[in-house]
This record gives structure tokens, sequence and C-alpha cells, in this order.
């Protein structure tokens, strides 16, 4: 394998597509492109709209893997271990998770540990692929260094994420009010500090070795390549783990803790990309008869199943889960992404002679395939295969498109009639949402259509029970006057989800203002008004309103009559007018040494 290769073979599908896509120029692009202009970048592409952008990227990348393990007879032989047992375990796995918070929470910590080392293995291996296409000969002593520089970056990454306070967020610690949660090792700073410094150090040190010792038995231009992946490597993990961790550049938006989960983002379509690159490189020395676009549109087709069938399948109304918004998409990422590593794992290996022969050696040298080895399907049943594929393409598209502009873009606006439409069609697509169903229900409450308002609460809440439901009930019922009610469901919003600024501060309020003396408790009006206070920062007019009303119930009223005055300067400088108005009211009689207490019409 190192021994020096014909021209033709020093890149796969020439100079600027392998360093566009193979090697990471293309994404450098894209990083300087959010440094310059985040947030025209983040108007254009939403994070609402990702999915699509993954449709046609990470999907058939995942599609890609399907294809290379179960496309040819030869080869679901040769992987059936992966293929049929252990792809079942996973497949129990996800099941079980369904039912089993603290199961699905372990399924979703393994897989967001274990993608920044699959990205770092595909790094490492297609340069070590390039270094080899070109003959340069590559000792045990030099592999070990290349390999250490690429451990070493990714082993920041886990300090980053695996933090007692992690540092990397690009893996949500909570989802949708659900328990399924990415759960750290929680690595004391004491340790996480200095293995920065130290892991930072001999990262360092190994690119420069590896450096020195390539350029000792290979030309600078023969490097190249490789080089390049090593500094995308770079600028995927250890530099964002080490700016976040020492709070550096973060003017440069993909390298802030800020915008790390949008820019984690963009790495995940560079990774796909570059898996595509190659793996349809791979499949025209195997299956040349489908051409480049026949291979894609397949990997996109088997892709989207994979992503789409269980969604479908497990959605609320038909075999019965969370929706997809508050923890089956993360249960359906974490089983297909975790399968994705084990097939990844066992069939992309340089080792591997087939493997070798068309990604090292070159197509031209690959051996010939045999006749009939390709696509192995039956005649009947391959058309049912892909028109599963065409129509989850479809769903994707559609529910995605709906959520964006149907529901996200619709309701700023209180558009009520389109919130409607996209609720009723997400339904029909899967995708039903117990969070929409919460908002749909406020908007009616803003509106005065309190019986429809809590028909869809109640909706939301059988379909799934979740803080925000229960905070919109609350709503629901403190509006229609029925204030112990409110009561009790800001209480479970707050169980689902402690610290919660929002149910915190409307059960504060009804605490310290309830007409009925028995329902009012003053100190703990106060403590949940204060925590409410502390969650937003002191910054908003209307929790600084309930803080003092809390204080003056509690009979402070010197801590009322200066909150009172802060919240109202609040209100003023917002430009609400009527909230600084009814503050006034209320700190004219906390001057006055009295406490203010709704009437029993809820004035």
């Amino acid at each position: 394998m190192a021994a020096a290769a014909p021209s033709s073979t020093r890149w796969l599908w020439g100079p600027l597509p392998d360093l566009l896509l193979g090697c990471g120029l293309g994404y450098a692009a894209v990083f300087a492109l959010q440094a310059v202009g985040g947030a025209e970048l983040r108007a254009a592409i939403p994070f609402g709209l990702a999915p699509l952008v993954a449709l046609v990227s990470g999907t058939p990348h995942y599609g890609a893997t399907l294809l290379r393990v179960y496309q040819r007879r030869e080869d679901r032989r040769a992987y059936a271990i992966f293929a049929v047992w252990i792809s079942l375990a996973i497949a129990v796995l996800f099941v079980a998770s369904i039912h089993s918070p603290l199961l699905g929470s372990w399924m979703l910590t393994v897989m967001l540990t274990w993608s920044p080392w699959h990205y770092t293995g595909q790094n490492y291996g297609i340069a070590l692929m390039f270094l080899r296409r070109r003959g340069v000969p590559i000792s045990p002593l030099l592999k070990r260094w290349i390999y250490a520089s690429f451990l070493l970056s990714f082993l920041l990454t886990v300090l980053a994420v695996h933090g007692a306070v992690p540092t990397g967020e690009y893996a949500p610690t909570a989802y949708g009010g659900t328990e399924y949660r990415f759960m750290p090792l929680g690595i004391p700073d004491a340790i996480r500090s200095p293995g920065f410094l130290v892991i930072g150090g001999l990262y360092g040190l190994s690119l420069l070795v590896s450096a020195v010792l390539v350029l000792r038995v290979a030309r600078a231009r023969d490097a190249f390549p490789a080089a390049v992946l090593a500094a995308t490597q770079c600028l995927w993990f250890a530099v964002p783990a080490l700016a976040r961790h020492y709070g550096a550049l973060q003017g440069i938006e993909p390298l802030s803790l800020q915008y790390a989960a949008y820019a984690f983002f963009w790495v995940a379509v560079g990774h796909s990309v570059q898996y595509l690159w190659v793996t349809s490189y791979y499949a025209r020395g195997t299956s040349p008869r489908f051409g480049k676009a026949g291979y894609l549109a397949r990997a996109l087709l088997a892709g989207s199943a994979i992503w789409t069938v269980p969604a479908l399948v497990f959605a609320p109304g038909v075999l019965g889960g969370p929706s997809y918004d508050v923890g089956l998409g993360l249960l359906v990422s974490a089983a297909v992404n975790i399968h994705h590593f084990i097939l990844d794992g066992a069939i992309w290996k340089l080792r591997d002679g087939r493997v070798a022969r068309i990604l090292i050696r070159g197509a031209e040298e690959s051996a010939p395939t045999r006749p009939g080895s390709g696509l192995r399907w039956r005649p009947r049943l391959a058309p049912v295969v892909w028109a599963v594929g065409a129509v989850c393409v479809l769903v994707t598209a559609a529910a995605t498109l709906e959520t964006e502009f149907g529901v996200r873009r619709a309701l700023p606006r209180k558009d009520v009639e389109r919130v409607e439409q996209a609720t009723r069609r997400l339904v029909w697509l899967g995708r039903e949402s117990p969070l929409d169903r919460a908002r749909l229900g406020l908007l009616y409450a803003e509106d005065g259509r309190l019986e429809q308002a809590l028909e869809q609460v109640q909706a939301s809440l059988e379909t799934y029970a979740t803080a925000e439901g229960w905070q919109a009930l609350g709503a629901v019922h403190e509006q229609a006057g029925r204030q112990e009610q409110a009561m009790a469901d800001y209480r479970e919003a707050l169980r689902l989800r402690p610290g919660w600024s929002v149910p915190a501060n409307n059960l504060a309020w009804l605490m310290a203002t309830h007409p009925d003396a028995r329902l009012r408790d003053p100190s703990e009006a106060v403590r949940l008004a204060e925590a409410a206070a502390r969650a937003t920062g002191f910054a908003k007019a209307e929790v600084l309103d309930t803080l003092a009303a809390a204080y003056a119930s509690a009979r402070d009223l010197l801590a009322a009559r200066r909150t009172a005055v802060r919240a109202q300067r609040l209100a003023q400088r917002s430009g609400d007018v009527e909230l600084a108005r009814e503050i006034a009211e209320r700190l004219r009689l906390y001057r006055a040494g009295q406490p203010y207490h709704q009437t029993s019409s809820g004035t």
C-alpha cells in the first residue's frame, strides 16, 4: 500500500471536489461565512429548516451505510452479526427506551459522546488514505503520532461535554420538558481545567511531530490533503472546545458558546458530505451500473426510511410513545446513529482488501465485480422499498415546512387559522406536537376563546404531559377565574421542569395576591418569585412586579417598594404603559403600608 501510486489515483474525484468535500475546505468556507455573517446565515437557514439541509446531506449518508451492508448478498452474509443481531438489539433498546426515560437518556448520552469519535475516525482514515494514495511510506511510529493527534482532539471534546458544567453545548441537556436528557460524567473543574492544559499541549505536540515525520518522507504537496484534514479536525473539535472553555474568541460566532449548537449542525453537514463523497466513489467501483446520481438517490431513500418509519410507527396515535418533538425524535436519532456508528466501524477498514483496492489503489486497479453481485432485492420487493423511502422523503419535507412556516413563524404573528391548519396536518404526518397544541391554546385564550383554549391544552396533555402543557392549562384556568386549579397546574409544570421562571412567577403571583387568605403563602411566594427573578436576570418588569407583591404580602414593605420602583422603570423603558400604570397603583399601596391582594373578581 505504500508503493508509489500512478498520478491518476492521487485523487478520488479530482483536486477541487476532494479538497472541498473530502478534506473540509468547503466546511472552512461555511465557518468563515458564520464568522462574518452569522446572523444573516441563521436568518436564511434557521434551525427550523435544518431538517431540509439534513435531508440532502445527513439522511443519504445514513442510507449509504445501509446500502453498503444490506445491498449485496455477500456483504449481508459477511456482516451478519452486525446486519441482523446487533441491529435487532438496537431495535429492542429503542422500543424499551420509549417506556424508560433512564434507558433513553443513556442511549442519548452514548450517541452524543460517540458522535465526535465517529467523525474523528473518518477524518483519520481519509488522511491515511490520501497519504497512501500518494505513495507516502507510513511507518508504525508515524501512524501512532497521527492517530494520537486525532485522539487527543476528541478527548478535548469529551472534557467539554462531560464536565460538571458542560461547555460543549452541542448536546442538549433537556428536551421539551421530557425526562430524556444528556447525562454528563460530571468531571469536576479541578480535574477538567488542568486536563485541558495537558491534553491541549499534547495535541499541539502530536501535530508538530506528525508534520515533521511526514515531511521527512514526503513532499509538501503530497502531505497537503492530510494536513487539510488535520486542520478540519482541529476546527471541528479542538479549537471550539478550548475557546468555549476559556471564554476566548467568543466574538467569532462558530466558536462561541451561544451559537454552539448551530455551529455543530454545520460540522455534521460537513461530515455527512464527506461520507457521501468517499462512499459514492467506493460504490462506483462495486456497483457501477447505477451511476453516482442513482447511488445518491437510493441512499436518500434508504436513509429516509430508517429515520421516518420508526417515528411513524411509534407516534402517539399509533403504537404510542412520546411525540416526535418531546422525545421520540431524540430516541430515533440515538438508535439510528448508534446503529450507523457500529456498522460504519465494521465496514470501512483500510485493511479490508476490497476497501483498500478501491480507496487506496484506485478504482482502476480494483478487482472486477462478479456479474449480478449488485442489488439482490426480490423484483417485487424493490419497488415497495423505494416507494416507502420516497414517501418518507415527502413526509420529512412536508413536516419541516409545516412546523417552520405553519407554527414557528405563524405563532408570533398570532395567526390562529394558520397554526390550526398546520396542527391538523402535522397529526397526519406523524408529528403531532403537544407543545404546538399548548401554544395554540394560549392563542385562543388571548383571543378570549376560552372553551377552545381549554380543549387544545387538554388535547396537548393527553398526547404527552409536558411542563408547557401544564403551564398553558394554568394560564387558561387563571384567565377563566379558576385560580385554585391554576395553582395546581403551575405546581405540576414546576415538578416537570424545576426552576422554570414562567410557572414559578405565575404561582408566586397567586400565592402572594390570592383573594382567599387560606390559599396565600407569602414565604413560598417570595421564594418562588426570587428564583424567577434570578432566572431572568432581574430584567423583566412583570417578574419584579410579582416579587414586589410577594415582599408586600410577607410584610417586607421596604423591599416591596424598592422592587416595585425598579419594575416600574423597566416597564416604562420597554414601552409597556399599561403595566407601568398597574405597578404604580400597587406601589401606592406599598407606600401606604398595605399589600396588594386581588379582589374576588380577579382585579
